[in-house]
């Protein structure tokens, strides 16, 4: 069984074209992302998966809109594993402590409030307190 999910894709000068991702089952975690040609990727859990089709576009010059493509939204290590990767925290810094709010990774996003993964990546670290010491 698998689930389709209907998307737009950005690029920098704001140009958004449908894209069509088909979601494996939660063991196989495989994201197949249909227009722009074909890129599958199958991984350990939905995040790596998504991580790996963004990276993909990336290289094209194109951003997912995708929830998990926004910088403040990511997962704990828990809630990864409890949902194979495929929901993750909307970071809140005026929430800390408490109910925060929890998205689909996949659900669509404006293409306004998505970013690159290395961005992505710098807001989160930036959020935790950590200096970033990546690339």
């Amino acid at each position: 069984m698998s689930e389709v999910v209907q998307l737009t894709v950005v690029d920098a000068a704001g140009v958004c074209w449908p894209v069509t991702l088909r979601l494996g089952e939660p063991s196989v975690a495989r994201v197949e992302l249909v227009g722009h040609g074909v890129f599958g990727s199958a991984d350990d859990d939905y995040l790596s998966c998504l991580i790996t089709v963004r990276e993909h576009l990336e290289k094209q010059g194109l951003l997912l809109c995708c929830q998990g493509a926004r910088p403040e939204v990511w997962p704990s290590g828990q809630l990864r594993q409890f949902e194979n990767g495929r929901r993750a925290y909307v970071l809140d810094g005026d929430r800390r402590g408490a109910e925060v709010e929890v998205v689909d990774i996949f659900a669509p996003a404006p293409p306004e409030l998505v970013v690159s993964v290395l961005a992505q990546r710098k807001a989160v670290f930036a959020f935790n307190g950590l200096p970033w010491r990546g690339e």
